[in-house]
């Protein structure tokens, strides 16, 4: 904050850009929108002015991470070339809006009171408070893998089938590092802005034209897994699958990991499951395994085979409003399920 006749140091506007960057740029962790930004980069130590175009720029990167956040512009004043700049308040136009007394007092005449130094600075409490928040409108739900694409069926009779998808983010946006250097963002870079600006990746599975006891417990079980939702720091399902709560993007590593399972719900096939798993390549690419394991050895006689068809469905949330982030690629790992 800024005393009424206190002076903006260098250091002041240098701390507001490189939180902003924090937000909008490479960032680190849940930091970083991975996004090119209007401000000019840090003001250089000891500066006697800040300009009225670093003002500007610092001004509309704030809003854009409001609008993100909100669907909503900051009600900052836009400062131009003249004003005289105060810390709650700043004149509307230049000149005459501001008056001089013999000690050498400014008297701003109708000012505008959105547009201080501390309207600046007010700001960050909100912006900062999550910075992963993102108005609902902002996200949009696509489709990446249907039963209709090429290896997301399997029509044959089965005992165990598995499929690995390849979710691979290709980076290359140019951002700022908090300290203002502009940075290209790796692939990994990538994977994070994804998940830090409302990123989701949704699966589901089902099963047709199945008979008998066995196929009827495999469809049930399938109907139950619901929607799988992985996230950035969560996992949750719209079914009853055991999911990890608190597991999600930033939690992977280059070994899998479990991200849901749904075992057979008759006491004759509960050996039975699906699993999906997950695993972070280090190059950007996030790696599920999808596991539709018939454990069962026959109750109490004769194993039978599964004659469900099976399907796989693979969606995203992605955001694409005033921030909008590169869309990553969807690959089978070989031909599919099998």
């Amino acid at each position: 904050m800024v005393s009424v006749g206190g002076n903006v140091e260098a250091t002041e506007y240098n701390d507001y850009v490189a939180r902003v960057n924090a937000i909008l740029g490479i960032g680190s962790g849940r930091g970083g929108y991975g996004i090119a930004m209007a401000n000019t980069g840090l003001a250089v130590a000891g500066t006697t002015d800040i300009t009225a175009a670093q003002w500007a720029g610092l001004r509309t990167d704030l809003n854009l991470i409001h609008s993100h956040q909100s669907n909503a512009a900051t009600n900052v004043g836009e400062i131009i070339a003249g004003n005289i700049i105060g810390a709650d308040e700043s004149n509307v136009g230049t000149g005459s809006t501001v008056l001089r007394d013999a000690s050498d007092a400014f008297t701003i005449v109708n000012p505008d009171v959105n547009k201080g130094i501390n309207d600046f600075s007010g700001l960050f409490a909100a912006i900062e408070a999550d910075p992963e928040t993102v108005f609902a409108s902002h996200l949009v739900l696509e489709s990446k893998i249907t039963p209709a694409t090429g290896g997301a069926s399997y029509t044959s009779g089965w005992q165990s089938l598995t499929a690995e998808v390849n979710i691979s983010f290709a980076g290359g946006a140019v951002c700022k590092t908090n300290a203002g250097a502009d940075v290209t963002a790796t692939a990994d870079d990538h994977r994070r802005h994804f998940f830090n600006t409302g990123g989701e990746i949704r699966f589901s599975t089902a099963g047709t034209n199945g008979s008998g006891t066995k196929d009827a417990d495999w469809s049930s079980m399938l109907s139950n897994f619901g929607t799988i939702t992985f996230k950035n720091s969560t996992t949750t399902t719209t079914g009853t699958a055991t999911v990890g709560a608190g597991f999600g993007s930033e939690d992977l590593t280059t070994s899998y990991q479990q991200v849901a399972i749904k075992f057979g719900s008759d006491s004759l096939y509960a050996e039975n499951s699906i699993k999906v798993e997950a695993k972070h390549n280090d190059n950007g690419v996030i790696t599920f395994k999808f596991s539709w394991t018939d454990a069962d050895s026959g109750d109490p006689f004769t194993d039978e085979t599964v004659n469900l068809d099976i399907d796989l469905t693979i969606s995203q949330v992605r955001c694409n409003g005033p921030i909008s982030i590169v869309t990553p690629t969807y690959a089978f790992v070989g031909s599919g399920i099998a």
